[in-house]
């Protein structure tokens, strides 16, 4: 494999060599362009363009001496180790080497420009042509022929991207009348750069051939498995052709880490290309083929994430989903497709050799490792425990996370991050983008603003512990490898509105120290047939990217039963249910699913679930915790309050409770007073009102008096 040299130790001398030999080429192609002109005639017009006078200025003293016409028998290779490079990634032949020469004369020498218009007798055209070309490199006219091909549209340099037509109209011109442009690039590229090309720089990232790679969680065998895969070799037994790899499953960061740490291992640089920014830019045609360009002049694997792009069926994307397949099928390889959906890619791409590759669960163990790396001296073990099986990072983010708790420790006056800064800085950054698919619900309440019946708290507190200790229990204990499948959590939260499912949510997300996000059904549902499914899948995708509580208000919208085929919306219909249920199943992240009629949903989630707490409409001793909780010790009271009476006399949830205590606060404050039994007495009405319940005078008994005035 050819090293790319760097930029300080680049020959400049041996480029200064390669312009030198060209010029003893112009030389001689002046020499013949004379003997032509005069073989024509005298041309009065002539020196109104450039003069033979000044092109010998231009040219200078090149007497052909022995030593000097060495130089044209000379490799250009040799001359100039970039171009050897070049010539190597793109195999070209000498022909073409020493064309990409003569293009790149300009570049660092404008004198070309004007000895080109004067061998093309024109002084516009200052870039070269095919015709120039051939005439200066091919002193034979019936040779000439057949390198034309070469410099064609469909030849190495142009189907490569290294040449363009300078021409606005090529088109319409003949072949041998197109001038070649050469493109910066590859200007920059032969001049000793690196650096990526800047058209393609916002959606690709470059991972250099002895860059330190960030610690997989990935199993090691299969990074090393991988890593196999990309060694580089000539074909044989031992070495099959350049693969092409599908890597699936897994989190995107999971995806992305592991693919980097073979590289690493390998000594392979990889390029890694962001498909879906890729569609969206407005030429992605043309900017596949820049990127294709760019993955051989680094000598890098190329990888598109987020291939799953490339996998839907809207009829916008058919042209570039064509062209991608065409560029799957001609690329020599390595390459690496990163998704997260079942796909095999010789679907698309029939008699091509390729491999399906689906990463292995990541064990809790696999995921404390980086987290101990990290934290160990700084936090006590169980704290770096829960940390590992709370938040879902790779070894990149986890560094991050120990930066950015250092920041929240400077911020506040101390040297030392403590374990909450670490926890903030982890919830901040393992955060997954929900935006638009979900509303954060910032947490309010905690243990004590929430009243239950029966063992219903001791329920929430076992929701909380088996998220905390899955990695003892799973690993560690061995319950992971034969009880069960996943490590996800899914609660289901039944009761009548009002009687603390949210906040129930809520109080666990708090616990947790995770974000909650409640789902919005309305942009979630559709009725159109396979729109859900894909809503969906947005979400959990998305989550599954970062830690947080899923919150499925109403979730029998969802999740409700089968019915029995009747017709092809009953048939889609089951199918959408069926579907649901099974990523579910798949999701590693806690969900909390509420309901009002628990009766309707299917059996198959109800056997899915972890958890399934009720939440019974309170009865008197609980309605009271609910009324003292509602009213604030910082809200002014006056005596003459009646919980009690409030508590036995109306039947409501907790919810509803809430509401009047809010609502007798602000009537109170509009009359400048504390809240009194007459406010709460008037709130109490108009829930009632709201709820659509009648109301009688016998219900407030002693206190209907405090409603006359209302």
């Amino acid at each position: 494999m050819t090293m790319i040299a760097s930029t300080a130790s680049f020959p400049r001398d041996g480029l200064r060599a390669a312009l030198r030999r060209l010029d003893l080429r112009l030389r001689e192609a002046t020499a013949t362009f004379r003997e032509e002109v005069a073989a024509r005639g005298a041309d009065p017009y002539r020196g109104m363009y450039v003069s033979d006078s000044e092109v010998d200025g231009l040219l200078g003293e090149l007497p052909p001496s022995e030593a000097a016409r060495e130089l044209l028998g000379e490799p250009l290779g040799r001359l100039t180790p970039r171009m050897a490079d070049l010539a190597d990634r793109f195999g070209l032949d000498d022909f073409e080497q020493e064309v990409l020469l003569i293009c790149l004369a300009p570049e660092v020498d404008l004198r070309y420009e004007r000895l080109y218009a004067y061998l093309h007798d024109d002084l516009t055209r200052r870039r070269p042509t095919a015709d120039l070309i051939l005439r200066i490199l091919i002193p034979c006219s019936e040779e000439r022929l057949a390198h034309r091909a070469q410099l064609s549209p469909d030849g190495r340099l142009l189907a490569s991207g290294l040449l363009s037509m300078a021409d606005e109209a090529a088109e319409t011109l003949p072949l041998l009348a197109r001038s070649l442009r050469i493109d910066q690039r590859i200007v920059d590229f032969l001049l000793g750069s690196d650096q990526l090309d800047r058209r393609i720089a916002s959606f690709t990232q470059l991972f250099p051939r002895h860059a330190g790679a960030p610690g997989s969680i990935v199993p090691a065998e299969f990074v090393h498995g991988l890593s196999r895969l990309l060694t580089r070799g000539d074909p044989s037994p031992a070495h099959p052709p350049a693969p092409l790899i599908y890597l699936q499953g897994g989190t995107d960061a999971s995806r992305r880490s592991s693919l980097i740490a073979a590289c690493a291992a390998s000594g392979t640089p990889l390029l890694l290309v962001d498909l879906p920014e890729l569609v969206a830019r407005p030429k992605p045609d043309l900017e596949l083929a820049h990127v294709q360009r760019e993955a051989r002049l680094q000598d890098a694997v190329l990888a598109f994430d987020g291939f799953d792009a490339a996998l839907t069926e809207e009829p916008e994307l058919s042209p570039f989903r064509a062209s991608l397949r065409a560029f799957l099928r001609s690329t020599s390889g390595p390459l690496i497709l990163l998704g997260s959906k079942p796909w095999e890619p010789t679907t698309w791409l029939k008699g091509t050799g390729a491999l399906r590759l689906e990463l292995p669960a990541v064990t809790p163990a696999a995921r404390l490792e980086p987290w101990l790396r990290q934290f160990a001296n700084h936090l006590p073990p169980k704290r770096v425990a829960e940390l590992a099986a709370r938040f879902r990072l790779d070894e990149e983010q986890i560094r991050a996370v120990r930066d950015t708790a250092r920041l929240r420790a400077a911020w506040r006056g101390h040297d030392d991050a403590s374990g909450e800064d670490v926890w903030e800085a982890a919830r901040a950054i393992g955060a997954p983008p929900l935006e638009g698919l979900g509303r954060k619900i910032e947490p309010r309440y905690g243990w004590d603003d929430i009243v239950l019946t029966g063992d219903g708290l001791t329920q929430l507190r076992e929701i909380c512990a088996r998220a905390r200790n899955q990695l003892i229990v799973l690993d560690r204990w061995g319950f992971g490898h034969k009880h069960v499948r996943r490590t996800g959590l899914t609660a289901l939260f039944a009761g009548q509105p009002g009687t603390g499912k949210t906040m129930a949510a809520e109080i666990i997300a708090g616990a947790l120290g995770l974000d909650l996000y409640r789902i919005d059904l309305s942009a979630v549902v559709s009725k159109y047939i396979g729109e859900t499914e894909k809503n969906l899948e947005r979400i959990f995708r998305a989550a599954d990217q970062g830690d947080a509580v899923l919150l499925f208000d109403e979730a029998d919208a969802l999740f409700g039963k089968r019915s029995d085929v009747k017709d092809a919306h009953d048939r889609y219909a089951n199918v959408e249910i069926a579907y649901l249920l099974q990523r579910l199943e798949e999701y590693n992240g806690l969900a909390i699913l509420t309901t009002n009629l628990r009766g309707n949903l299917d059996e198959a989630f109800v056997r899915r679930l972890d958890f399934a707490l009720e939440f019974p409409m309170p009865e008197e001793a609980e309605r009271l915790k609910i009324w003292e909780h509602a009213l604030p010790a910082e809200a002014p009271r006056a005596p003459d309050i009646d919980l009690p009476f409030l508590a036995r006399q109306f039947r409501l949830a907790g919810g509803h409770i809430r509401n009047i205590a809010l609502t007798a606060a602000f009537l109170a404050a509009d009359e400048g007073d504390v809240i009194a039994m007459k406010h709460l007495v008037r709130a109490t009405r108009r829930e009632y009102q709201k709820i659509g319940k009648l109301v009688a005078a016998s219900d407030f008994e002693r206190y209907y008096d405090l409603l006359k005035d209302s």
